[in-house]
């Protein structure tokens, strides 16, 4: 559903239409076997929140459980915790941190097979290599608003990047991965600005609707991120990630950040109907 809001300029936002009584968000505190409950709670509002023709509320209601907490469970321990990794070998899916991007995918998909139902596609949203930057964000702005307008809302993985003096580097100014977290595209804001827009999401902590900016590196200072995970994965430099504003989702602040310590959050990851 695409609705012209009045302003100083136009904007457009795309959304599905809403509820005459829509359910409340998932809350992943109310998953009470890990403090990493973003990915069951973010599938459990994908699932709830998407077109009602698409079948997925069907799904929603076959998985077992009289409560939230207790679907969350059913879903982790049968599509996650007893499955084998694709990004760990060896390894089940379900960890001490939660799910990768790639095996939430894997474990989403299985849920939907068994419904019948069309598999969903997983990408990493870096920067192709001799895209521009305006190109970049078309292209991500692109692959979010086809799977709303398509009746399926969109899983968005932001992952936060530090810089940290360590001594294992010399006490030289080095980056890391801080902290990971999914949540729910439910509505897109367009002002055809080449340089950012607004995404409407469910934060699963504290299941919170709120907004996200998605914009390009403000002032070409380039950064490092780790397309994947520690180990197999690379890191990337340059500004090779749209970057995100996100000052109401608490989740994504490293608890220890010091004032001098530069700290970004980018579009890590994207869960979409193609």
């Amino acid at each position: 559903m695409i609705r012209s809001l009045t302003g100083l300029s136009l904007l457009f936002l795309i959304a599905l239409p809403g509820r005459a009584q829509d359910p409340a968000p998932t809350d992943q505190r109310q998953y009470k076997d890990s403090i990493n409950g973003c990915a069951p709670a973010s599938v459990l509002n994908l699932l709830k929140f998407s077109d009602p023709d698409s079948g997925y509320g069907a799904v929603y209601s076959s998985l077992l459980g009289s409560d939230e907490g207790v679907k969350m469970r059913y879903l982790v321990d049968r599509y996650f915790k007893g499955r084998a990794s694709e990004t760990y070998p060896g390894q089940k899916r379900w960890g001490l941190h939660g799910v990768d991007c790639r095996d939430l995918v894997l474990g989403l998909n299985g849920l939907l097979d068994e419904s019948d139902l069309a598999p969903l596609t997983g990408t990493y949203l870096d920067r192709l290599e001799g895209e521009s930057g305006a190109a970049h964000l078309v292209r991500c702005r692109d692959l979010i608003r086809r799977s709303i307008e398509g009746g399926v809302l969109p899983l968005l993985s932001l992952r936060s990047f530090i810089v940290k003096r360590r001594e294992k580097n010399n006490g030289e100014p080095a980056w890391e991965s801080a902290v990971h977290h999914y949540v729910l595209v439910t509505g897109l804001h367009e002002t055809g600005s080449p340089f950012g827009l607004d995404l409407e999401i469910i934060d699963p902590w504290q299941g919170r609707r709120t907004r996200l900016h998605l914009h390009r590196e403000a002032n070409g200072q380039p950064f490092r991120a780790l397309r994947g995970v520690e180990g197999p994965g690379v890191w990337l430099d340059g500004t090779p990630f749209l970057q995100i504003l996100a000052p109401e989702v608490e989740s994504l602040r490293p608890k220890d950040l010091e004032w001098s310590e530069r700290f970004i959050v980018v579009a890590n990851f994207l869960v979409f109907a193609p």
